[in-house]
């Protein structure tokens, strides 16, 4: 009995690895989708005010300079950003789902296999119960 427990453990890990091998293999095309609607949303996000323009200031090495000397003047600047910077970043965790579509995944890979455990289980079980009712039977009848 002990060595049929075995051989259906190994039975079932072999079962496990080949049904996790496959539901990786059929969630990558979806996980792969959801990182490119991801980067989609990222641009339209971005929107037309957040194209990148090529001018270039000839005042900037100067407004650099200044900015370095005063520091007043650069602690303004940080503190007028601050809640763009904040509300641009919330923004971007909002919109970037993909961590949350990958623990979606790793939760039902795994909520599968705990099923499947369970149901390899109730098998045997059921195949002991079987086992353990022909025993009496066959005893009843001997005495």
């Amino acid at each position: 009995m002990i060595t049929q427990s075995r051989v259906s453990n190994r039975r079932f890990a072999a079962l496990l690895g080949g049904l996790l091998i496959a539901m990786l293999s059929l969630a990558a095309p979806t996980l792969a989708a959801a990182q490119d609607e991801a980067a989609a949303q990222e641009q339209a996000l971005a929107g037309p005010g957040a194209v990148v323009i090529s001018y270039a200031s000839p005042m900037r090495q100067q407004c650099m300079e200044e900015l370095s000397r005063d520091a007043g003047w650069k602690a303004d600047l940080k503190g007028q950003l601050a809640p763009e910077v904040h509300a641009e970043d919330a923004q971007q965790m909002l919109t970037n789902r993909r961590h949350v579509v990958m623990a979606y995944a790793s939760l039902w890979v795994i909520l599968l296999a705990f099923v499947v455990f369970l149901w390899n289980r109730q098998r045997g079980l059921r195949a002991e119960i079987a086992r353990l009712e022909s025993d009496v039977a066959a005893a009843t009848r001997d005495a």
